[in-house]
């Protein structure tokens, strides 16, 4: 694996290298920030300080397996972990332990990271809120289905998480926090072990404080120790063809968020190649209601044995009609649904032959008041679709003052080559900065 260099020098990570007992400083950092902060923010769902404690002590007597050496990680609590519980956002699984890691967390372990934590979901990765609170604003909403480990990163009180994403539970929690994401490639990443909601969409993702990291991540995800995926390269930035998207769902941003694109899109003239606006076809508009309903008949399989237990009347109201509306999709309508995530694949395939990136919203504006619900996933569905990498980047503020995030979407495999690109982006124009949280609760 490559050493972090550069520009990792600014993240808050970096200071774990310069202690005599780096990875204890760095779990004690994160667990006095919790004390100090998350009785009000509330992203935890478990936490185990002395098992975290014990984990950094073993990673700080090894040689440095990799750039995650002794680094402090939340997990999703749908991610399975064998020496701390797992409950899926849900009062039915509350307390269960499984009998061994997701494949995500083995690979985290075999790189020295210390599993610092479990962070709170939304009902079975689903839509019903969990208690979290965006940092930024303590009346609204982290997003979901990520919420603890977005709000936990933006607080800092952890360095990096990981979450999922089947809509939009990535990228749309970055931005509504402020903080930098990846979504990878479909099936880039291993998905056993975690809760599945709709496979054919569902991928895991990363939170961090600098993008950087998120390639750090990538590298210790996307290989089993014996093989690695394919890759797929793109120009440097000076030569890169960028695609602004605006799509058929433009009109559900605010005037703010819109604003930020044609901002960003105009700071990136002079710096890359090319800056086109990319023509979109209306009947991508299908795109929505195509995804919603492909991902209800595929949860009301997935999710029904896990909901159908003891005490099951505590299942919200909103799940319930969510997985009967997938049980009761006809086949022609789940057909015509497929049809819809084909035409989508084809058009994004034809758009990357045109240009190397795309480049569009994160998330319609600022997180929403606390009792709206957790936002809206739209300008997510089209990565999701695809199953192609996304990274976010916290690109600016809107009218209340919360952060506003850009989404940067790239051709199967070229992960490592997308978060690159956010990288020398972020240390542009010094991103990495403008989104810290103070002890107020605002930044």
């Amino acid at each position: 694996m490559n050493t972090v260099t550069g520009s990792e020098t600014d993240s808050p990570i970096a200071g774990i290298l310069a202690d005599e007992h780096p990875s204890v400083s760095a779990v004690e950092r994160c667990l006095d920030r919790i004390a100090k902060r998350d009785h009000v923010v509330g992203a935890w769902a478990h936490l185990d300080p002395g098992l975290a404690i014990e984990q950094a002590r073993a990673r700080d007597g090894e040689e440095r397996r990799s750039p995650l050496h002794g680094i402090p990680i939340g997990l999703k609590d749908i991610i399975e972990t064998g020496d701390q519980p797992t409950g899926y956002g849900s009062s039915l699984w509350s307390g269960w332990r499984p009998v061994q890691d997701a494949e995500v967390v083995r690979r985290l372990r075999r790189d020295g990271a210390v599993i610092l934590g479990k962070t709170t979901t939304t009902e079975f990765a689903t839509y019903r809120p969990t208690a979290t609170r965006n940092p930024h604003g303590l009346g609204r909403t982290p997003g979901g289905s990520s919420s603890g480990s977005a709000a936990a990163v933006a607080d800092g009180q952890v360095p990096l998480a990981l979450g999922t994403q089947t809509a939009g539970s990535v990228l749309r929690p970055g931005s509504f926090c402020g903080v930098f994401t990846l979504k990878p490639t479909y099936g880039r990443w291993p998905f056993d072990g975690v809760l599945p909601v709709a496979l054919t969409f569902d991928t895991v993702g990363a939170f961090a404080r600098h993008p950087a990291w998120l390639g750090a991540m990538d590298e210790s995800l996307s290989t089993d120790g014996a093989s690695t995926p394919p890759a797929s390269v793109l120009p440097a930035l000076h030569e890169l063809r960028v695609g602004i998207l605006r799509p058929p769902w433009a009109d559900r941003a605010t005037s703010a968020a819109a604003a930020l694109l044609d901002e960003f899109a105009e700071n990136l003239r002079g710096v890359v190649a090319d800056v086109r606006d990319v023509p979109v076809p209306d009947a991508l508009g299908a795109l929505d209601g195509a995804h919603t309903l492909i991902m209800a008949a595929e949860a009301a399989a997935s999710l029904s044995e896990r909901v159908a237990r003891p005490h099951a009347e505590r299942v919200s109201e909103q799940l319930h009609r969510f997985l009967h509306d997938g049980r009761t999709a006809t086949p022609s309508e789940i057909q015509s649904a497929r049809q819809v995530l084909r035409d989508v694949r084809a058009f994004v395939g034809g758009v990357f032959t045109e240009v190397d990136v795309l480049v569009t919203l994160a998330a319609p504006g600022e997180a929403p008041p606390i009792e709206a619900g957790t936002g809206d996933p739209v300008f997510n569905k089209l990565a999701s679709i695809a199953g192609c990498p996304a990274v976010g980047l916290p690109a600016g503020r809107g009218v209340e003052g919360l952060p506003l995030g850009i989404q940067i979407v790239a051709p199967h495999h070229a992960d490592q080559g997308l978060v690159r690109i956010a990288t020398c982006l972020t240390d542009r124009v010094g991103l990495a900065h403008r989104f810290e949280v103070h002890e107020g609760g605002r930044p």
